[in-house]
């Protein structure tokens, strides 16, 4: 591994989450009585741009936030984390986005999300930021922004030559000439059976996934498994990566910290069976603490699950 970090440029979504736990999701015209509000910061853009940083990235990210409180936080909590932020801009008149979140007893949870200054960050918006695009050894984009922004930003890491992560998350059907600007494409399960029509249950679905999935031309196709590691397929060979044995307190912002914790190793020199296991780890120890991106951990702490658990990515 290089001991000095790459620059990663994320471009993508940034939330304040408003949590809430309440005996059940209530039903449609009724109201129940909720514990304490929390206000967590959040917005998947956000989530994996915090990961990458804590785990050694030097990173960039583009966003949009309203002029406001909820801006403002999100803001120092991005350069709290070492994330820099002279490309988050700050848009008058319009409110910073918000996640409201119902989580009850069972741990099942009801979320609506009103995008704000997330919707606004346009094609012609990524103009201004085509220098730091440029300069960056990865680029990274998920779906909470538009389409059309995103599709431009991936435009711009092909044109400069930057390899791109394409979280396909959450999953829309996809404009035509995205798939083919991207180098790495990451989906959980869910994602993968809404791209390929493949219900993905176990690895040997997985793989047909994967498989299906490289045939739209993306060079290197990884399925999230949750506490079932990873399958990918590589310029035409599969990788498997086995789960690490943690104890789950809560899952949320685990698929963020993965691919947060990919593009930091990548970006970095990490051949993909290396970066793979280095983000499976990552993703299992964000299970072990409480929130999106409240994590405690650094690449220390990754690297000492990796030598615990020595097993290579199987071919």
């Amino acid at each position: 591994m290089s001991p000095e970090p790459a620059t990663m440029v994320v471009l993508g979504s940034i939330n304040m989450d408003i949590v809430v736990t309440t005996p059940h999701i209530p039903r449609p015209g009724e109201t129940v009585l909720a514990g304490a509000a929390q206000y967590l910061p959040g917005g998947k853009g956000a989530n994996q741009a915090v990961a990458a940083a804590r785990l050694g990235g030097d990173v960039v990210f583009i966003g949009r936030t309203g002029d406001d409180d909820f801006g403002d936080r999100m803001r120092a909590g991005l350069h709290s984390a070492a994330v820099r932020v002279d490309h988050l801009r700050a848009l008058s008149g319009e409110p910073s986005g918000v996640a409201f979140v119902a989580v009850d007893a069972h741990g099942e949870n009801a979320i609506v999300v009103s995008p704000g200054a997330n919707a606004q960050l346009t094609p012609t918006d990524l103009d201004a930021h085509q220098g730091v695009i440029a300069q960056a050894g990865i680029g990274v984009a998920q779906l909470e922004t538009p389409l059309p922004t995103v599709a431009r930003f991936a435009e711009l890491c092909r044109a400069h030559r930057v390899p791109l992560i394409l979280n396909a998350a959450p999953y829309q059907p996809l404009p035509d000439g995205l798939l083919a600007c991207c180098t790495y494409l990451v989906l959980n399960r869910e994602e993968a059976a809404a791209l390929t029509g493949i219900p993905v249950t176990d690895r040997a679905s997985a793989r047909a996934a994967v498989d299906a999935a490289a045939g739209c031309g993306v060079p290197h196709v990884i399925v999230t498994l949750g506490g079932d590691g990873c399958v990918a397929h590589s310029d035409g060979r599969y990788l498997e990566v086995e789960p690490f044995p943690v104890t789950v307190v809560d899952s949320t912002g685990a698929g963020d910290t993965f691919v947060g914790a990919l593009g930091a190793a990548l970006a970095r020199g990490d051949d993909l069976p290396a970066a793979l296991r280095f983000a499976t780890a990552a993703g299992a120890l964000a299970c072990c603490q409480v929130g999106a991106q409240q994590h405690g951990f650094g690449r220390r702490d990754v690297e000492d699950l990796l030598r615990q658990h020595p097993s290579p990515a199987i071919p």
